[in-house]
């Protein structure tokens, strides 16, 4: 992983807020304001998903607030607000969100961070009673936690879990990113997991007058979105929020310095996977954008941004001796904008890795970008906000939350996308090769950075110097670097001559679903589906049975890499520039996908650029090219990745684990520097990829859009019907060899103190039709994970998390496993076991012990289906899976709340006696290798 995407998951325990956005509908509907005591109130009425609303309680605090006594507290009382309230006391909280349907993680969460803490919900909204009760937890968590001293005795074994759980082989190297991205600020002293003996030993005192300093309506805000009677609620929070006493505290701001000076690093792990170079550039946040003029700095490095994604994507086609490179800027923490250069650095080529990175950097520090690339980007930018302003489609409440977030966080105020649009035609010219050249040097300097070097011991040798690091940067940005420059040639048309439609042979109703379905005369099947809601966008999805799992094994090979290299070298005439020049500023795009068990594409444009969409699929599908330069490229990446990465001890018991599983054959073997050699063919990938698609018939279409639509019919008849017919061979030729014997698998190689635990169980026993069995699996394994989560983590606190998975699948033969994973303290592995065969045992022989955790379950799964079936995404996966596993009737999702309603505890009990307690166990555990006898 590089360090780059590690900012995000570092910067808050929890679930992660999205980025900043401008606002996707008139503001017009949002009512904002502040009571007396200071906390500030959002309400903005939102009829998508229809049913729901999504709400939070932000706080602009976190663990910087802490005292040296109170390192980790923060996030201590955020686990405490499930754990009672004035009006829940207990774990009644958590007990009543989830007989609403709530599922905790998904509809009920909560994340501390460094300066913010935000709770958050997702609840039906239909009920006034329910939206009021919502609110009454808001209002609890503000304001009346009740801190009980049982309850934080009880929660400290599963927080000092948590902080377990998180413990990584790489740490060090993480630390040491964090600690550069904080530069000496008291971000570095107060991590938000906290210190282990606070976690432990802190009174509870300790966490009162936290709550009692920092949970104060100065620094809090309540924020509702959804489908609800806005000045209802808005009266209700009043009513509910204005009891809260003012807040006697103000916060303090702990900036994060700039670097003054360079910094250099160079940490050395087992557990790192590659050698990276990190550079990193802390900068000031730009202001927000209130007007047309300060738009304008916002739009500069918005464009900045894309360019820097399209020159590095655009020279890693250009057979670089490092292995991949980038640089981005980004938002951190609400605090600093970071300007980072990440390299990951071929092992083989070190020196000549470091040293074309520090000249591709240099000369975009002197030129900037060319005039093509300039258009190129703004083209697609313009186009990107049109669509949005001109677009029918619905925002979803969630993403208009996220509006709101920047409202109260970055003081962003919400804008309209027309507004924006607007403003970007006014400003767009002002924008040049100069400013933006301009505006990259104020981010980018190479005296004033932090060089970070990490790598792992079997390469430590071969690593650059810190001299010869910093004078290689040094002496490109002195020499005068040639311009880049990227030859293409440019198209007017996709394709040149329409082909011959087809004509339809039949025509059917398939009313379980609301669509029409049609067979052409070319074999192919087509089925028009409405749109839930209004849209100006059509989407097209295909599959046919097949895929890697009909090859020949000496195939298998090329045909994991046919889709990407064959997407990559462009199609008929025109090279992967060319071809994407063309579609600059055009919202068509198709993907072309050779699944283990099945053949498929997945594409989507505005109804504007339709066309264009089905002459994509129609060039890829009948003209597709194989260019042997990026054949030889990706093969190359390929192998060297493999060489060039650390096969840790980690990754070594996954993939033994894996052969325990699974067996060992042609699919299941590692991708070996060796096997992708011998057996990644050029004279083989398009061969495979015309077996996956070449003659289109038995492909079953779905387009979403009307299906009364003469346009889009005739183009559906012209470049669907317009694909070539033929023989089609659709038979598997690989068997799995799964596992049918208990066995356990233990292993003392572990980088951190923890020990991971994985119980699979796996059957070829699959006793119903698909649909009722992934509906029994939904049903029980959720029943059994809240089990044991109240087992494990509530009443032992041996756990932070349990996970409970499983899954079916009939192809190329019945396969179902079910699976549970957690991680704990090594010497707790055995009891934890025994616990969870105990409690499978006890859910067995007593099923009515499980009768009010499966009335939760169902209630969620009917809430999720009726969210489901709002969305276009969810009907074309639907009837796409329901015909590959020849389930044809679609009427499942028409039963489905009553087929929940009859789910029995004895239903479950007989699901998880027979597909998991009477399946053979494989026990497999990682342990810390410090303690290998």
């Amino acid at each position: 992983m590089t360090r780059t995407f590690y900012i995000f998951l570092l910067s808050c325990v929890g679930t992660i807020v999205g980025s900043f956005a401008f606002g996707q509908s008139s503001q017009q509907t949002l009512i904002k304001g502040k009571l007396k005591n200071g906390l500030t109130y959002y309400v903005r009425p939102n009829a998508y998903p229809t049913g729901e609303a999504v709400y939070r309680l932000f706080l602009k605090t976190g663990s910087l607030a802490e005292k040296e006594a109170q390192k980790g507290l923060a996030h201590f009382l955020e686990h405490m607000a499930f754990n009672g309230t004035k009006h829940f006391p207990g774990d009644s909280l958590v007990r009543f969100l989830e007989l609403q349907g709530a599922k905790f993680g998904k509809d009920l969460n909560a994340h501390t961070s460094y300066n913010e803490t935000v709770y958050k919900l997702q609840l039906p909204s239909k009920d006034t009673s329910l939206v009021d009760m919502t609110l009454t937890i808001l209002a609890d968590w503000a304001g009346g936690l009740t801190l009980d001293s049982v309850a934080v005795e009880k929660e400290r074994k599963v927080i000092y879990s948590e902080w377990l759980s998180r413990k990584s082989g790489n740490e060090a190297v993480n630390d040491a990113f964090l600690n550069a991205l904080f530069n000496g600020s008291r971000y570095a002293d107060r991590k938000v997991i906290g210190d282990t003996a606070v976690i432990l030993h802190a009174p509870a005192q300790q966490l009162r007058d936290y709550y009692n300093d920092w949970y104060n309506p100065g620094v809090m805000a309540v924020a509702v979105v959804g489908d609800i009677d806005a000045e209802w609620v808005t009266g209700r929070i009043k009513e509910k929020f204005g009891r809260i006493p003012v807040g006697k505290k103000k916060l303090k701001e702990w900036p994060i310095p700039n670097y003054r000076k360079n910094t250099f690093k160079q940490v050395i792990s087992d557990g790192e996977k590659k050698a990276e170079l990190n550079i990193i550039r802390l900068l000031n946040l730009p202001r927000p954008v209130r007007n047309k003029k300060e738009y304008k700095d916002y739009m500069e490095e918005g464009l900045l941004r894309m360019l820097l994604r399209k020159r590095w994507s655009d020279l890693s086609f250009d057979n670089p001796t490092y292995s991949k490179a980038s640089v981005q800027s980004s938002g951190f923490l609400n605090t600093k904008q970071l300007l980072t250069a990440n390299l990951v650095i071929n092992p083989d080529k070190p020196d000549s890795s470091v040293i074309e990175f520090a000249m591709r950097i240099a000369q975009l520090a002197q030129y900037g970008f060319d005039k093509n690339e300039i258009a190129t980007v703004k083209k697609s930018y313009e186009a990107q906000l049109k669509n949005k302003a001109e677009s029918k489609r619905p925002t979803s409440s969630a993403v208009l939350m996220d509006e709101l977030y920047d409202d109260f966080y970055k003081r962003q105020p919400v804008i309209a996308v027309q507004d924006e649009y607007n403003w970007y035609m006014k400003n767009v010219d002002r924008i040049d090769s100069v400013s933006l050249l301009r505006h990259f040097q104020q981010w980018y300097n190479p005296d004033k950075a932090y060089y970070l070097l990490t790598g792992y011991p079997q390469i430590e040798a071969k690593l650059p110097s810190e001299a010869d690091i910093l004078k290689w940067f040094k002496d490109a940005q002195r020499k005068k670097q040639p311009r880049y420059h990227k030859a293409m040639d440019l198209v007017e048309n996709l394709i040149e001559d329409r082909p011959t439609p087809a004509t339809v042979t039949h025509t059917e109703q398939r009313k379980a679903v609301n669509a029409t379905e049609v067979k052409l005369s070319n074999g192919v099947n087509v089925i028009f589906r409405r749109p839930v809601l209004e849209s100006d966008r059509v989407t097209v999805t295909g599959f046919r049975k097949g895929g890697l799992y009909t090859l020949d094994s000496a195939d298998y090979v090329s045909g994991l890499y046919a889709g990407q290299i064959v997407a990559l070298s462009g199609a008929g005439d025109l090279s992967r520039e060319s071809l994407n020049h063309y579609l600059t500023g055009k919202s068509a795009s198709v993907r072309f996908l050779i699944d283990k068990t099945r053949s498929g594409i997945a594409g989507s444009a505005e109804n504007s650029d339709s066309e264009t969409l089905f002459q994509l699929i129609y060039l890829k599908w009948t003209a597709p090219r194989l260019d042997q330069a990026i054949f030889a490229q990706v093969k190359e990446k390929a192998i060297d990745s493999y060489r060039h990465t650390n096969q840790t001890p980690a990754a070594t018991f996954g993939r033994d684990l894996g052969y325990l599983l699974n067996g060992y054959d042609y699919i299941t073997r590692e991708l070996t520097d060796s096997v992708i050699e011998r057996e990644l063919l050029a004279d083989r990938t398009l061969p495979v990829f015309d077996r996956a698609f070449g003659a289109a018939n038995g492909f079953t279409f779905i387009v979403t859009g009307d299906p009364e639509d003469e346009h889009l019919q005739e183009l559906v008849n012209t470049y669907i019907g317009g694909l070539p017919t033929g023989t089609v061979d659709t038979t598997y030729r690989y068997s799995r060899h799964t596992r049918l014997v208990p066995a356990t698998f233990e292993k003392y190689v572990g980088e951190t103190a923890k020990a991971s635990v994985w119980l699979s169980y796996q059957t070829t026993d699959i006793p119903m039709d698909h649909q009722t069995y992934e509906l029994m699996n939904d049903a029980a394994t959720a029943v059994l994970q809240s089990q044991l989560l109240k087992e494990l983590r509530e009443e032992m606190g041996m756990v932070y998390s349990v996970s409970v998975s499983g899954s079916a699948t009939p192809y190329p033969d019945p396969l179902a496993r079910t699976s549970i994973r957690f991680s704990c303290k090594p010497e707790d592995v055995d009891i934890l076991i025994q616990t969870v065969q105990k409690r499978m045992l006890e859910l067995v022989e007593n099923p009515a012990s499980i009768a009010a955790t499966l009335e939760d379950v169902k209630s969620n799964l009917r809430k999720e289906m009726a969210l489901n079936k709002q969305r276009d995404s969810f009907w074309s996966s639907y009837i796409r899976n329901s015909l590959f596993n020849n389930e044809g009737s679609l009427d499942f999702v028409s039963q489905y709340d009553t087929l929940v309603d009859r789910i029995s505890v004895m239903d479950v009990a007989d699901f998880v006696r027979t597909q998991i307690m009477q399946t053979p166990l494989i026990r497999a555990v990682l342990y810390p290798k410090s303690l290998k006898k």
